[in-house]
């Protein structure tokens, strides 16, 4: 029996079409494991690597001026390998490495989120690389049992939000939150943000389980003034329209307070609410060994001190920084499901307004 040309010519385009798209979604660079320098190699190798490579690309949620400073002191350090930084929302940037991974055409070469609940599933499908700079790997001070967690990615430094007051309005300032029930803080002289997001409903659920479950019920009691963020309540702070903030962030107040405003803040004593950043280097990533030397920079003595002012350090005694990794809150997204989600925002209404 004949086979019919056209029948078998639509097969073969068919056969072209699946192929290419089985290599489409082949899961980025597969072979970026062989291209990375080993751990036991040593600095040397992973420097000269690294400059074969020339360059790297950050994606990152940091602070957009911290995460120049750190890029322009990494160009100074290891001169021949050009940074470029793409700073964006946890959500976007999210999405575009995934994009890069399943069609094969990686961009970015390491990757750094607050977005837990986007980093455990694509550790747990192996999309990282194992870090192998020193600090990394158990050679210098990052303390690696602590931070760098099962399935690759690590710890670089979180930023963090706590109570701040105005100096003027309240000259004694505050110990804790606890403070905040004054009753002479009472109509209006405490801010507080809306819980629009699951984060913000987690630094509820944070008050609740360390200050007492009627805390914010006791603080909704205040009838304090709402704002939808830390910075314009930040704002209201330094002009005087409040006295005393629940949600400002020390990387936006430590500025102003060099400048003159009457604001200030602390740190609880018991740890802080915020969000921990987790690094990644990406087996999509071209440029693997460019990759891993940032990340051991990241998470020496220097990149601390350059990306994490007035925020939390993976390293103990950094100056600038206002409280060490270990002690901010770590968001457990099962407790943040979209029903549990909006069932606080409706408890948290029903307080508030």
């Amino acid at each position: 029996m004949r086979s019919d040309p056209q029948r078998r010519g639509a097969l073969l385009i068919l056969l072209s079409i699946t192929t290419l798209l089985v290599a489409a979604c082949g899961g980025g660079n597969d072979n970026a494991d062989s291209k990375v320098v080993p751990a036991s190699a040593g600095m040397d190798e992973l420097v000269a690597a690294a400059k074969d490579e020339g360059q790297i690309t950050v994606y990152s949620a940091q602070d957009l001026t911290a995460l120049n400073n750190l890029a322009k002191a990494f160009e100074a350090k290891y001169p021949g390998i050009d940074v470029k930084t793409v700073r964006g929302v946890d959500g976007d940037l999210g999405v575009k490495v995934e994009t890069e991974f399943n069609t094969g055409k990686g961009i970015a070469d390491m990757y750094v989120s607050a977005s837990l609940s986007w980093v455990k599933p694509q550790a747990e499908a192996g999309r990282f690389l194992a870090p192998t700079g020193p600090e990394l790997t158990g050679k210098g001070d990052y303390d690696v049992k602590q931070y760098v967690h099962d399935g690759d990615y690590f710890e670089t430094n979180s930023a963090v939000l706590t109570f701040g007051w105005n100096s003027k309005l309240l000259p004694q300032g505050l110990t804790d939150y606890p403070d905040l029930l004054d009753p002479s803080l009472a109509g209006g002289k405490i801010g507080v943000v809306e819980p629009t997001a699951p984060s913000l409903v987690d630094f509820y659920l944070w008050l609740e389980e360390t200050y007492g479950a009627d805390f914010v019920k006791k603080l909704a009691a205040q009838k304090p003034r709402i704002y939808p963020s830390s910075l314009p309540m930040g704002e209201a702070l330094q002009s005087g329209e409040i006295a005393a903030g629940s949600f400002t962030a020390p990387i936006a107040l430590e500025p102003a307070k060099k400048k003159g405003a009457p604001v200030d803040y602390r740190m609880p004593p018991e740890g802080a609410w915020g969000a921990r950043y987790y690094g990644m280097v990406l087996k999509s990533g071209p440029h693997p060994n460019a990759g891993q030397l940032f990340a051991n920079f990241m998470v020496t003595a220097k990149g601390q001190e350059l990306i994490t002012p007035s925020a939390g350090s993976v390293l103990p005694k950094v100056p600038g920084t206002v409280i060490t990794n270990d002690k901010v809150r770590v968001q457990d997204p099962a407790k943040l499901t979209p029903e549990a989600v909006a069932a606080y925002q409706k408890k948290w209404k029903s307080l508030f307004q």
